[in-house]
């Protein structure tokens, strides 16, 4: 327990658990707000090049929603395999918040592209 208390005492482990919340709001927001299923019942999910024939690939809605999950996936586990990691060092702990945002950036910039598609 004591260590959790010096791991909400950090700042700067603060402030990165500040930016992955953000980062974790306009990511499920640009998934939720700009996709609409009525539009189309099967969606672009991936692009590929290297395919003969069409370069884009369709899916069902919910290869979308899982956009979703895994910005939340990625966000709790981050921040627990932060908070555990910090008892054994912080620059470990500190590597795992920047790695999350980094993700989530990455998952939102990916889920901008592919609805941009729609």
């Amino acid at each position: 327990m004591e260590q959790s208390k010096k791991f909400l005492h950090d700042r700067l482990v603060l402030l990165l658990i500040t930016v992955v919340a953000i980062l974790l709001v306009m990511g499920v927001s640009v998934v939720l707000l700009r996709f609409d299923v009525s539009k189309n019942p099967t969606t672009i999910v991936a692009y590929r090049p290297n395919i003969s024939g069409a370069s884009y690939l369709s899916g069902k809605p919910i290869d979308i929603y899982s956009l979703v999950v895994y910005m939340l996936l990625i966000s709790v586990t981050g921040v627990i395999l932060g908070a555990r990691t910090y008892v054994v060092r912080r620059s470990i702990s500190i590597f795992m918040l920047s790695s999350t945002i980094f993700l989530l950036i990455l998952a939102t910039r990916v889920a901008w592209s592919i609805l941009s598609l729609q």
